[in-house]
């Protein structure tokens, strides 16, 4: 709830004397309501310390759902809200072009997530339906590269009426439901997209860092062997019936469903996301030396260790598991990998 120990506290505002590189600690939310959260220590190389936080906000301007600052990042080296930052020096924070087109929105909520049990299945909104019904600036595209293997659950194979949505949903027929979706394998290195509408779920066992539009809203379809109350919470406050205007009931064929992910081995750039996703965010995987140009940017080093650079700073080492945000102010980044381990991170960035 709103002002428990877990919860960072506004700060008031003040110049900013942050600059990138800056390593950003996990940021594990307490209390989920579902279980994971081993997986992202042992990625982060920390101890584990509960079962019941599998998401690392990273990078965080987003509030969770019904709360006031659970979410938020905090900076370590000037214990000021990142929020506070960007709204203090918006230009050095997102770049002049940026600005211009977006504001001060990021574009961004990034995640790592564990899930330590299948995700229910759920959907979210376009931001047409989400500004139009729910009075939000953003829908919900996400994307998730993953990290440790294991099956998605993605879209219709069939079109199903509205009604028997519902009726589905009301009794719960879980099993019914996730029959009637694509099942999909994914391996480490493959990047999965999820348009809004789709619906979907995460299978267990799967560690992924997650790329979304900055918003903390799902319609779910599914809560029965889940710490919710999917009656009362699992509409946005609509109701069930017009929630479900905002999920695809139409089927997908195979051909869509492949077009959705994109696999390590067929990959022939560093982009990881189909075309139609990066109007919301991009995602880059970079697995040699590399000087990538300024923007506000979040790396997360997979594996090895990655030396880190902006113009004027000495070199910063980032290991495996680290995530660090940049600038658009800091400049050029200059990444270069460890010559005795393979090494390799994925960069994220809004869209241009």
């Amino acid at each position: 709830m709103a002002g428990s120990s877990h919860e960072v506290q506004p700060s008031s505002a003040k110049e900013s004397k942050v600059k990138g590189p800056i390593v950003l600690p996990s940021h594990q939310l307490p209390e989920r309501f579902y279980k994971g959260g081993p997986r992202i220590s042992t990625f982060r190389g920390e101890a584990s310390k509960s079962n019941r936080e599998p998401e690392d906000w990273v990078a965080s301007t987003t509030c969770c759902a019904g709360h006031d600052t659970l979410g938020l990042t905090r900076l370590p080296t000037t214990d000021t809200l990142l929020v506070d930052e960007i709204r203090n020096d918006t230009a050095a924070w997102l770049g002049a072009e940026h600005v211009a087109k977006y504001g001060a929105d990021t574009k961004l909520l990034i995640k790592l997530l564990d899930a330590g049990q299948r995700l229910p299945i759920h959907a979210h909104p376009h931001v047409d339906w989400a500004r139009a019904h729910v009075k939000r600036n953003h829908g919900k595209a996400e994307a998730w590269h993953i990290l440790a293997p294991g099956r998605v659950y993605l879209g219709l194979k069939q079109t199903v009426s509205a009604e028997r949505m519902l009726e589905l949903v009301d009794h719960q027929e879980i099993e019914t439901m996730l029959a009637m979706m694509y099942e999909v394998d994914v391996e480490a290195g493959d990047t999965v997209y999820v348009p809004p509408g789709l619906l979907h779920a995460i299978g267990e066992g799967i560690l992924l860092v997650e790329v979304q539009e900055p918003e903390d809203m799902s319609i779910l379809l599914e809560w029965r062997d889940f710490e919710l109350d999917g009656q009362a919470d699992g509409h946005l406050g609509l109701g069930f019936e017009k929630a479900m205007t905002a999920v695809t009931v139409d089927g997908l064929s195979q051909e869509q469903v492949s077009q959705l992910v994109v696999r390590s081995k067929d990959r022939s750039s560093t982009n990881l996301l189909p075309t139609e996703a990066l109007e919301y965010f991009r995602m880059d995987k970079i697995d040699s030396n590399a000087t990538v140009e300024p923007s506000f940017q979040l790396a997360v080093v997979l594996q090895g260790q990655v030396e880190a650079r902006v113009p004027g700073s000495s070199p910063t080492v980032l290991r495996a598991g680290t995530t660090t945000l940049f600038r658009h102010a800091d400049g050029p980044v200059s990444f270069t990998m460890a010559s005795d381990v393979q090494s390799s991170l994925v960069l994220i960035r809004p869209p241009q």
